[in-house]
């Protein structure tokens, strides 16, 4: 240090001056430690003899190079009065140079004054700091679990990759070492290091440079925590808040509560805020278990920690790394070792640690032996290796919860989610979540789309209106990847733009960007094959910059002269056509075809166990197709057709009255809709045409109640629902937890259309057929689906306990029977292909027109479970519902794997069972019993039967052509006249 002043034509006095002046700090504190950690026993013979201090040096130095200055300058002013030349400047004398550094002390004092002055009125309305206050402000990582309490992944935003960590479990050589390369009389001082400053202020007088760092660990603190915002800022404003916060923590915290704050705040590159965080990152352990090389690591890292952070991250292709340097890698990202950039820091904090007494030169040549990128396991950013629709669809769960607890706006509610440190335990099940997303990758699961009508370009086309659905990839781009622009799709003009037609393969919207308006060039959904699969592309867009397009009155675009003139390449005209580089046009992800989703549940619980909403696609927040509506078709009928009509018999007969119920079509009701009810499966008329259609050609005639869900027959199911009407069945779905009903408008669902076939306005959800069908196995009690069951903060105080909301839907004879008879459709019925050995199955198909969309809902005595397989687009499917009872069995099978076999619940003490059949208390009458299904079934066709459990070749027409509202009084000779949605409603009734 003397060397650099005295280059710089300081005095030797000067350095003797701060030479002493060092002294004197380091007779105040010559083992400056932590206080209650003792020093560790030394072996007086093992210890090298001391080398001089520092200071001892810089006198030295001082004295022996005064001397030579001496000597020379001498010299050269003998040379010089020999040569006649002007008389040097007198340098300043000593005597004046110590006052100017006194002077100079006088005004640090001065401002420093200035700056509580100014703190006094900067400060009013700060932030009162205690230890407790500290954290709330230190933003930390939240950790999920699964349902037997083990982490599946942590959450967190900028700023956020943090877990706090208490002083105690803090290693005692990561302490010492932040303190040793960080602020040596981090335990003496008040806040500041005024020896440090003034040591500062000399190099910057007499070195001819800036002033240097010269903040303590209290100070970084402060600017850490409470100025955020504005800590790279560098304002007289700021400097006087962050001495004013200084103090405060000086005088609020002890120090060990200063170092603990201070190493869970600062950042150490990676994204990891925190020691925890950076351990758990870098070394994949706690901060408790770190030895004394990692423990100096991590306190290197603060000088610069993202230029220093051990390990950098980066896209697979982008940046040649040697192998030698590769700690982990996946399918995207390369992890590569980065250490050697710190080694010298790290060597300095080691060495300093020597200095101060804090570890023996021994130790520290054994830390420096050691193989740090051998220590590396890389954790970070790897992924908890499930897919984020679980965890996205409980923390969306959450938001709700604390909005509606809180009163919240949805932002503030996220940020208490990603930033307070809680921890979350959910009703995730791992194995049941694994096994569904292992089956979800195989494509052998999922039918083909084969069954497409496609124009000459390839495009594919709606199979009754003929439009295009999805445009061939090929069509719009060539074997390059760049977009071409057909002739009858655009004109040059006269002025040198071009008219680009509206209608045609381009989307034109108007949009704001920057706060000015501008024209969206977006492609329409396009589809790619490859390998025999497809794949859909949403959209995408042409990158036109702002201001160069218009729009004519026809509402075709138009992009200017101007822009061919400033972007001269954009645009490659070849044979009449306009071709536009790949670099200039970007497209959504490609989403392989079909999709599907499902949710497991206990229903007892309501705990969602397992969820996938998609297949072939990754990243966080993506589209969860498990809570996103679609047409449920015949799976709607056991929930809200069938077990409506067996509960409001009940209900009637609870009440001692009777139903009005009609037979003039032939059908045999009794005086109650029971499962013994015969209903007859004939044509039905409505305004001259028959509908609705069965999955099956012809009609079966009668057959009783329990054979017409079993065989999932169109006709009985709109027969049935006549004698209710809409309202009923409309009131029990909401009690069952389906959101979507759309109750008013021209379209609506109070039709048979839309709630006996399951042709909806919109849909159902997933995660709300799987609840709804938990229902019958749970003695007609529904519970409401929850994916957490408690919210503790980092204290392990409990903040939410999650009870889920239940409410008794179905008297307990009624969920008792309805049970029965969907374990019937798994053993004698079109369900069969979702039974296996070891548990009762029962459950529903479902499949819409044109095998649009197919489902299995079902259930096994510990759970529920829906299962749905459709295009994002509707693309008839090569299979219908049975390709989703197999994918059903496939993974339910392995869940319920090692599970004793389960029982349903037992016959309630209100049901009796009479010819066969299962009836509540006072609803059996006698009812002539129809020819077996057998025989029936053969006076339509055998054939028609056997094909249509596996494939329906039939479509079943649910849109009837009526105008009116229906009625729900039975007709005399035809069906009643129904309102239908203007929506697809169409359903193959399987």
């Amino acid at each position: 240090m003397a060397d650099k002043f005295n280059k710089n034509s300081s005095s030797d006095d000067i350095n003797e001056f701060f030479a002493e002046f060092d002294k004197v700090d380091e007779a105040a504190d010559p083992q400056p430690q932590k206080p209650q950690t003792p020093e560790k026993p030394k072996n007086p013979e093992s210890e090298p003899t001391p080398a001089p201090s520092r200071t001892a040096r810089a006198a030295e130095n001082s004295r022996a190079k005064r001397s030579k200055e001496k000597a020379a300058s001498e010299a050269s002013s003998k040379k010089s009065k020999k040569k006649g030349k002007k008389k040097e400047k007198k340098p300043m004398s000593k005597k004046k140079k110590v006052f100017t550094i006194i002077g100079l002390a006088i005004l640090a004092l001065i401002l420093i004054g200035v700056i509580y002055v100014g703190a006094l009125i900067l400060t009013a309305g700060t932030h009162s700091i205690d230890a407790d206050n500290i954290y709330t402000r230190l933003y930390q990582r939240s950790t999920i679990y699964d349902d037997e309490g083990k982490e599946i992944e942590s959450v967190f935003s900028e700023e956020g990759n943090r877990a706090n960590v208490a002083y105690e479990d803090l290693p005692e050589n990561l302490v010492n070492a932040i303190v040793a390369i960080e602020d040596k009389t981090f335990w003496k001082h008040h806040g500041f290091n005024f020896v440090r400053i003034m040591g500062a202020i000399k190099d910057s007088v007499f070195g001819g440079g800036q002033i240097s760092g010269t903040s303590t660990l209290s100070q970084q603190l402060a600017r850490n925590v409470y100025l955020s915002e504005t800590k790279s800022k560098r304002s007289l404003n700021r400097k006087i808040l962050e001495a004013y916060y200084t103090v405060l923590i000086e005088k609020s915290m002890s120090k060990e509560q200063i170092v603990e704050a201070y190493l869970n705040t600062i950042y150490l590159g990676f994204n990891c805020y925190g020691v925890e965080s950076a351990s758990q990152a870098y070394f994949g352990k706690s901060v408790k278990k770190l030895d004394l090389l990692e423990c100096a690591a991590l306190a290197s890292l603060p000088q610069s920690p993202d230029a220093f952070a051990l390990v950098k991250s980066y896209p697979v292709g982008t940046v040649e790394v040697e192998k030698k340097n590769i700690l982990a890698e996946t399918d995207s990202i390369v992890y590569a070792y980065n250490g050697d950039l710190s080694s010298d820091r790290r060597k300095a904090t080691l060495r300093n640690m020597v200095d101060q007494g804090y570890i023996t030169q021994a130790e520290a040549d054994k830390a420096l032996d050691e193989n740090l990128k051998k220590s590396m396991k890389i954790s970070a950013d790897k992924g908890s290796g499930f897919s984020s629709y679980f965890t996205d669809y409980a923390i969306d769960q959450i938001t709700a919860d604390i909005m509606e607890e809180y009163g919240w706006p949805k932002s503030e509610a996220r940020e208490f989610i990603y930033r307070r440190g809680l921890k979350i335990y959910t009703t995730m099940n791992k194995s049941a979540q694994k096994i569904a997303e292992k089956e979800f990758e195989k494509s052998s699961h999922f039918p083909r789309v084969t069954n497409v009508r496609k124009d000459g370009d390839g495009n594919i086309l709606n199979s009754k209106t003929g439009k295009i659905v999805l445009y061939d990839y090929d069509d719009y781009f060539n074997s390059k990847d760049q977009f071409v622009l057909k002739k009858n799709e655009y004109k040059k003009n006269s002025d040198g733009s071009i008219t680009i037609y509206k209608d045609k393969r381009l989307k034109f919207f108007d949009i704001t960007v920057s706060g000015k308006s501008d024209i969206g060039l977006t492609f329409k959904p396009m589809y790619q094959q490859k390998d025999g699969k497809y794949y859909t592309i949403e959209d995408g867009a042409i990158s036109v910059p702002q201001g160069y397009k218009s729009k004519d009155a026809s509402g075709n675009c138009i992009i200017s002269a101007k822009f061919f003139k400033d972007y001269p390449k954009f645009f490659k005209e070849k044979d009449g056509k306009l071709i536009v580089s790949s670099e200039n046009c970007a497209l959504k992800q490609k989403v392989v075809q079909p999709q599907a989703a499902i949710v497991i549940m206990d229903y007892k619980t309501g705990g969602v166990k397992a969820m996938v909403g998609g297949r072939g696609t990754e990243g966080k927040q993506i589209y969860n197709r498990a809570v996103q509506p679609r047409q449920p078709g015949s799976s709607i009928k056991p929930i809200a057709i069938y077990s409506s009509a067996l509960q409001s018999s009940y209900n009637a007969a609870e009440k001692g009255e009777s139903m009005s119920l009609s037979n003039s079509d032939g059908s045999n009701w009794g005086k109650y809709i029971t499962a013994g009810s015969v209903i007859n499966d004939a044509p039905m008329v409505v305004n001259g045409r028959t509908w609705p259609k069965n999955w099956y050609t012809g009609y079966r005639g009668h057959m009783t109640l329990r054979t017409a869900v079993q065989q999932s027959v169109n006709v009985c199911a709109v027969k049935v629902y006549q004698q209710m009407g809409p309202e009923f069945p409309t009131s029990q779905l909401k009690k069952m937890g389906v959101t979507t009903l759309v109750e008013d408008g021209n379209t609506n669902d109070m039709n048979p259309a839309a709630l006996a076939l399951g042709g909806m306005t919109r849909g159902i959800k997933p995660i709300e057929m799987a609840a709804a069908y938990g229902i019958f196995p749970n003695e007609g009690t529904y519970t409401e689906p929850v994916a957490y069951t408690k919210i503790t903060n980092s204290n392990d105080e409990v903040l939410f306990d999650k009870t889920p909301k239940t409410e008794q839907v179905l008297d307990k004879g009624v969920a008792f029977i309805m049970t029965d008879i969907l374990r019937s459709v798994v053993t004698n019925g079109l369900g069969s292909n979702a039974s296996f050995s070891g548990q009762p199955v029962a459950g529903k198909t479902g499949t819409t027109s044109d095998n649009f969309d197919a489902w299995f809902v079902g259930f096994t005595p510990q759970y529920t479970a829906s299962v749905w397989i459709g295009n994002d687009v509707n693309i008839e499917l090569a299979e219908g519902s049975a390709a989703a009872a197999r994918l059903w069995r496939t993974i339910m099978s392995q869940v319920c794997a090692g599970e004793p076999r389960g029982k349903y619940p037992s016959q309630p003490d209100d049901v009796s069972k009479i010819g066969g059949e299962y009836y509540t208390d006072g609803t059996y009458s006698r009812v002539a019993k129809p020819k077996s299904t057998s025989d029936e079934s053969e006076s339509s066709s055998s054939s028609d039967k056997k094909k249509g459990t596996t494939k329906q070749v039939e479509r079943a027409t649910t849109q009837p052509p009526a105008t009116q509202a229906p009625t729900t009084k039975a007709p005399t000779t035809q069906a009643p006249t129904t309102k239908a949605p203007t929506t697809n409603t169409e359903n193959n009734g399987d």
